[in-house]
């Protein structure tokens, strides 16, 4: 079966919202070989915090920035990190089989896929509730020759992992909400934008205790202790504390913002 993405992805592929209690038919094929996991699809591969500490962890002697890259979002002026693709435009995790080398761990977009959540924040009571769409025939897995099965929207969120995950990222767009109306990111320059990303998504090394130029460069300047508390031992909620309240905003008082 070829790699080749293009053979599998149908011109005509859309998003169809549904509800929660909506059904959508879909199977995980082998013959896809990883549709799933390449550049194609660069919004699937989008990274929460967590998932950027979770993803690094897997190869600790690798450069953060060589597995991760950083790219703005126009809507908010935020960092947002997605994995770094290699040459042949396909995931660094991903086996020459097109199984996931890290599958156990693998990204919250990656679990949703073939689904996408959009979050939104209630302005009455700062709730905030995902919506979710179906990318509809965007790989094998849709055709009739892979026999798709019938998907429950609720069942195929309903486990303990995807809670977390979905805790996680409700608590990174509450943070991100307050900092926007705090800090007034959006008055950021550029170069500002880019050193708060590197904040955001470089803090595994300091996490271990691991010296990097960039945690030398910037640590003594933001007054920021030692951790030698391991990665694996960080909840979510103090993951979010940690990256979301204590380093940038103390990077962005530098800045005078």
């Amino acid at each position: 079966m070829s790699h080749n993405l293009h053979q599998f992805i149908n011109k005509n592929s859309k998003s169809i919202p549904i509800d929660e209690n909506g059904t959508f038919k879909f199977t995980c094929a082998k013959q896809c070989w990883g549709t799933c996991c390449r550049e194609d699809n660069a919004g699937l591969l989008q990274l929460s915090v967590y998932d950027v500490y979770t993803f690094l962890n897997t190869e600790p002697e690798v450069p953060a920035l060589d597995l991760i890259q950083v790219k703005i979002d126009e809507e908010t002026n935020l960092p947002r990190a997605f994995i770094k693709w290699r040459e042949d435009k396909t995931c660094p995790k991903l086996n020459e089989d097109g199984t996931c080398s890290i599958y156990e761990n693998r990204p919250f977009a990656c679990r949703l896929f073939p689904l996408e959540a959009k979050f939104f924040i209630n302005d009455r009571d700062d709730s905030i509730y995902p919506k979710y769409v179906v990318r509809e025939n965007v790989c094998f897995g849709f055709r009739k020759e892979a026999n798709p099965e019938i998907q429950y929207l609720k069942t195929f969120l309903n486990t303990p992992d995807f809670e977390n995950h979905l805790k996680y990222e409700k608590l990174e767009i509450s943070y991100r909400d307050k900092w926007m109306k705090k800090y007034q990111i959006k008055n950021l320059k550029s170069e500002q934008i880019h050193m708060l990303a590197q904040v955001l998504y470089c803090l595994k090394e300091k996490i271990i205790g691991k010296k990097t130029y960039f945690f030398d460069l910037y640590s003594e300047m933001l007054k920021i202790p030692k951790r030698t508390k391991r990665i694996e031992s960080f909840t979510a909620d103090e993951l979010s504390k940690l990256s979301l309240e204590e380093f940038a905003p103390r990077l962005l008082e530098k800045f005078n913002v």
